[in-house]
This record gives C-alpha cells, structure tokens and sequence, in this order.
C-alpha cells in the first residue's frame, strides 16, 4: 500500500507549495496528490480552492489573477510556524524539479467547461513534454473533465474521485474508463475494493489521517492512502515505507 501525500503534506507543510513538496520528498516519498487550478492567462497553477484566501496573504479569485501575481503570493502566510515564504507555484515548476517522482494525482476542480477544456490542454502538453505517461492519473470528480480528458487524450489516465455518497462510483469509472477510483475513507469497504480490483481499478482512498483507519485499508488490500501527515504513516505503518 503506497503512501501518497495529499497537497504535498497538507498537515506538515504549507499545502500544494514547492516547499511542502519537497518536504515530502525529504520523508523519501514520491508519491504525490495535488490540484490544479487555472489563471487568468490560463497558466496551469497549484492550488486547491477558487480563491487565494485561506491559504495566502492576498484575496480573490484565482482566475482573476496572472500567474506573476500568484507567484508573488506567500503561500505558506497562514500555516502556523512556517516562517519562509513560498509562492502559489505552476504546475510546471512543481513537476521540473520532481526527477524522481513515482505517481502524481492531478486532481482539477470543478469549473466552467471552457475552463475545463484549456486545462486538459495543458496537462497533456505537460504529460508529453516531460515524459510522465506512466505516472500521471488525471482526477476529477466533474465527470466532464473526465470525459474531455478521455476524448483529447485516450491513452492519459484517469481517476474518479468518489465522495461520501457519491452513488455506484465503480460505473461511473466504467462509464468514463477510468484507471483508478479515489474514494472517501467514508466510502471504502472490503467489498468496494475487491470489486475496484475485478474491475482493473487501482483504489486509492482520502483523506486518512487515522492509523486505524490506515491499518484496516492496508488488510482490506487499498492499493494508496492519500495523507496529510505522511511522517506519522511512514513511522506507524513500516510495511508501506518500503514501496515509497
């Protein structure tokens, strides 16, 4: 069971920034979720909600700001003792400097379709130009993203992420031939993951924080963990440290 941090490591660093990703690198982990939001040039850029708000100094909207102007940003001013500064970072800047990463869930947010449809563009020049075919997966939970990414890029795959109620989240990855299912912890059950596997899934499950949560994914045969607090999984649960 591979251990994958969620934003980097959302509980140990400032989230889905250069510096809480190399943190995560440091723990000896390259496996990695983040989110993928677009500017007002339409730069692929590293950030979670729609606005700039919680997690940086400035205010607004993440689509109504350049790239420049989120890279000026101090994206760590609102996590408690972290005294440096790190910008909202571009994608591609997270992923240049990442030689050795081993998987990356590239999760895009709800937006407009024409959104949708620029940053499918741009994360299949991405995938191609720096040759991540076999580390990449695609998620979403808007199902349009899913399929635009299916119909621009066939071979590029794709992940579902399932919330707590979504209903029959195992069709709706056939529907749109997804390659992996990211469910709620709430969600995950023995029965859940045995027929992910029988249906050629892989069955990631967020966000756990918990060690007994964690323990019993690991026995249920959960192929990833996606976790804010990787140090207290990789410390707790030594049999997924070896496949980090």
């Amino acid at each position: 069971m591979r251990i994958i941090g969620h934003r980097g490591a959302r509980r140990e660093a400032p989230e889905n920034t250069l510096a809480g990703f190399r943190h995560l690198r440091a723990l000896g982990i390259d496996h990695v979720e983040l989110d993928v939001r677009l500017s007002r040039d339409n730069q692929l850029v590293v950030l979670h909600d729609t606005t700039v708000n919680r997690t940086t100094n400035g205010k607004g909207a993440v689509r109504d700001m350049t790239a420049d102007e989120l890279g000026a940003l101090n994206a760590a001013a609102n996590f408690s003792g972290w005294n440096d500064s790190t910008p909202v970072p571009l994608l591609r800047d997270v992923l240049a400097e990442w030689n050795d990463l081993e998987s990356i869930q590239l999760e895009v947010k709800t937006t407009a379709i024409a959104n949708l449809h620029i940053i499918a563009t741009g994360l299949v020049q991405l995938i191609n130009e720096l040759d991540l075919i076999d580390v990449a997966t695609v998620t979403s939970m808007d199902t349009q993203m899913l399929a635009i990414m299916h119909q621009k890029a066939p071979d590029v795959r794709r992940g579902y992420v399932a919330e707590r109620f979504t209903r029959d989240p195992l069709a709706m990855c056939h529907l749109y031939q997804c390659d992996l299912l990211a469910t709620n912890y709430h969600r995950a059950s023995p029965q859940l993951i045995d027929a992910a596997h029988d249906q050629g899934l892989e069955l990631s499950v967020w966000t756990v924080n918990d060690l007994n949560v964690a323990r019993r994914l690991y026995d249920w045969g959960a192929d990833s963990i996606i976790t804010d607090v990787p140090t207290l999984m990789l410390e707790h649960l030594p049999q997924c440290a070896s496949d980090t």
